[in-house]
């Protein structure tokens, strides 16, 4: 089966995606809430800051995949418009996302907020590239 990609529709949706964090984590939205939730002060945040690099790098990297893994699912299914593309990202992100945040997040013992917050932002961006791969294909 030959699968047609848009590489370019997947870089977009993945960049998108990412800079999303930045404004999602900022503290107007919920990065102060996230802070607190995860018992992080501003010296823990101005320390974690020296080698977030890698971080970033592997978030950009992972939304990067995504973006191509849902470019795939949304080729395999036909999916071509505004509303498939939000019904494959809703559906992509409440089965795989969502529940394997709150399972991890159940054991480790973070706060249901913490969970809402960072589920939110995946929410976010499976939307967007949903969006982004299916009427950009």
């Amino acid at each position: 089966m030959e699968v047609q990609i848009n590489y370019l529709a997947v870089l977009s949706g993945a960049i998108i995606y990412y800079a999303g964090g930045a404004l999602w984590y900022s503290r107007p939205l919920f990065g102060k809430a996230w802070m607190e939730g995860n018992g992080f002060t501003e010296e823990i945040m101005k320390e974690r800051q020296k080698g977030a690099w890698k971080s970033y790098l592997t978030a950009f990297i992972s939304a990067l995949v995504i973006s191509y893994g849902l470019a795939r699912i949304e080729d395999y299914m036909h999916v071509t418009s505004l509303i498939g593309g939000l019904h494959a990202g809703f559906w992509a992100w409440l089965c795989f996302v969502l529940t394997t945040a709150v399972t991890n997040n159940a054991f480790s013992g973070r706060p249901v907020k913490v969970t809402l917050i960072d589920s939110g932002y995946h929410l976010y961006g499976f939307l967007v590239m949903g969006i982004i791969n299916a009427v950009w294909s």
